[in-house]
């Protein structure tokens, strides 16, 4: 029997205990969800959105990147992103740590070749691309949502909020909200707006496998959009407007499960992780 199917031989049973009662762990028992219980709307959250046991979870999206001017949303370019992450308990209540690694690409919107410069129709000028590295990031996830190590900058004003959920159930279907907002103002009584963004997270999987105790990383869709400030390296300071994405993706059980042009994106990025994914993330 897989490790990874028994959720009573891992951390999360005694959070699943506690939650449900003994009956929970009855892997032929389907788990009576209620979206208004918060317990029940973190574990609807994680089992969607991240995993409940040692198992990792993949997930790939297409998304598209625009500029908005007012109404106008004039699109730049795609952008195919993959991630790996693992999921360790913290605490008894249900609170858990993710290790996250994501890797991103942009790519033109016509030949989906990866694009290193872009060719900024606002300023005229091309500028070189510029991505965070593809390196582990961990956060906390609780009941009240996630924690996220926040950026910190001298003579900067900080607001983070990153609830999850509300969750919903419909028929055999269950959805999960999951939101990350950040803004940095100056700290010199103006509160100037320095940097801003808003990611709007939507995830949906079978309520069957998510109500089922011995299946702690069902599978799951995953639905994006944002609204940001415009990136540093656009060198569009002082011009109006913003960013906006939209997109989808999914999670699946491997690397090898992605769409082929995201595998060679990561093959040819980041090789080693694609080699070893569970090294990569620090948990070899």
């Amino acid at each position: 029997m897989k490790r990874r199917t028994v959720l009573g031989a891992l951390g999360a049973a005694p959070f699943l205990s506690a939650t449900f009662g003994p009956e929970a762990l009855a892997q032929t028992q389907l788990l009576q969800l209620d979206p208004s219980n918060p317990d029940h709307n973190l574990m609807i959250f994680r089992k969607l959105a991240h995993t409940m046991d040692d198992s990792l979870t993949f997930f790939w999206a297409n998304l598209r990147r625009m500029g908005q001017e007012g109404p106008i949303a004039t699109p730049m370019w795609d952008i195919k992103l993959a991630a790996v992450l693992g999921a360790t308990d913290v605490g008894e209540d249900g609170t858990y740590e993710t290790t996250t690694i994501s890797m991103v690409a942009y790519t033109d919107i016509e030949t989906g070749e990866r694009l290193e410069t872009y060719d900024n129709p606002w300023t005229g000028e091309t500028v070189d691309i510029s991505l965070f590295p593809a390196a582990p990031a961990k956060r906390t996830i609780t009941r009240d949502g996630i924690n996220s190590p926040m950026v910190q900058r001298e003579n900067t004003i900080v607001d983070h909020a990153s609830p999850i959920g509300p969750s919903f159930i419909q028929g055999n279907r269950v959805w999960v909200y999951g939101d990350d907002s950040t803004t940095l103002r100056s700290d010199d009584g103006e509160r100037r707006l320095i940097f801003g963004v808003n990611d709007w997270s939507s995830y949906s999987g079978a309520l069957s496998d998510v109500a089922d105790p011995s299946n702690g990383n069902p599978l799951s869709e995953w639905y994006f959009n944002d609204i940001l400030t415009w990136s540093p390296w656009l060198k569009m300071a002082g011009y109006p407007g913003n960013m906006i994405s939209r997109g989808f993706g999914a999670k699946v059980r491997s690397f090898d499960e992605m769409p082929a042009d995201i595998q060679a994106l990561v093959k040819g990025m980041h090789p080693k992780i694609y080699a070893d994914p569970r090294a990569a993330l620090g948990y070899a």
